[in-house]
């Protein structure tokens, strides 16, 4: 009789962990508690312990190292966006400090347009650069503040300008165009109101490029890298929803090249210069067009 042969059998393979991995601070500490202990197959729930089972992923995120730091940056921003739209409105500050019925005040309007700069000054910059600085790690420095990218890739910047000159004079031509800008409607009847407006203007820029790409760019970026710069385009882009349509749609994609670049060079500043060289450009084409340059009537 011949002997029986018998086939052999694979070997058993490895199951997966049957519960989501935990940091391994977390797994520690259960392992030391007795939560959970080891076998051949890796770390197993203890059997006794009632608690055992699938962990919860709101916990695990909220222990997660980067959990609260991003928390905290994506409230902050949406406190700068809230004192940007409702505390810098005309309505506000005719709340506070309502025109006078017996006295004209030429420069009402002009003040207006302070009180505007002030909210993004407060919501885009001083807000987001104290929570920076109070986070653990100085990570103000995270916000792209350094100007040797700046100053190494400034060449770049002098082409983006020069490559929307020529649209930005077409656009010009268009009398919704000329119109709407300046912002600040009385910027052509003197020297004075047109320096003021446009100093403004530019501290402006200051506080829109360090909110979107520094504090958005930069400091998420510490947490979810490159993605960062599509996260701060969209609210980016809704800034603009005030604005006309073809800046509103060009803002989407002026705010992924600028972000790219921040992140790359890890520096607000060209996105400031460009920011404010445009502005000024539009904001001289529309007077021209209309005939409103201070000097042109002294």
């Amino acid at each position: 009789m011949s002997a029986i042969r018998f086939a052999r059998l694979p070997r058993r393979a490895t199951l997966p962990h049957p519960w989501p991995q935990a940091s391994r601070k977390k797994r520690e500490r259960r392992l030391s508690s007795g939560q959970i202990r080891e076998t051949g197959a890796g770390v197993q729930p203890h059997p006794e312990d009632p608690s055992s089972g699938p962990l919860d992923p709101l916990k695990d995120a909220a222990v997660a190292p980067g959990f609260w730091p991003l928390a905290a940056i994506c409230a902050t921003a949406c406190l700068g966006l809230l004192i940007m739209q409702f505390g810098g409105s005309e309505q506000t500050y005719t709340t506070f400090f309502p025109p006078s019925a017996t006295v004209f005040d030429p420069y009402w309007v002009l003040r207006v347009k302070a009180w505007w700069v002030g909210s993004i000054l407060i919501g885009f910059l001083a807000l987001p650069a104290l929570l920076m600085s109070l986070l653990p790690g100085n990570r103000l420095r995270d916000c792209n503040l350094g100007f040797r990218g700046f100053r190494e890739h400034f060449w770049i910047y002098v082409g983006l300008y020069g490559a929307v000159l020529p649209v930005i004079w077409l656009v010009s031509l268009s009398p919704s165009f000329y119109t709407f800008y300046p912002m600040y409607g009385q910027a052509g009847r003197s020297w004075f109101d047109l320096l003021m407006w446009e100093g403004m203007y530019a501290g402006q820029f200051v506080a829109l490029e360090f909110f979107f790409r520094g504090f958005l760019v930069g400091g998420l970026g510490r947490h979810i890298g490159i993605f960062a710069v599509p996260v701060s385009v969209m609210p980016y882009m809704m800034i603009h929803f005030t604005k006309l349509l073809p800046e509103a749609a060009a803002s989407v994609v002026a705010g992924f090249i600028l972000g790219y670049l921040a992140w790359k060079t890890k520096s607000i500043w060209g996105g400031v210069c460009i920011h404010c060289a445009v502005a000024a450009t539009m904001d001289l084409l529309a007077l021209a067009h209309k005939g409103q340059l201070p000097w042109l009537h002294g």
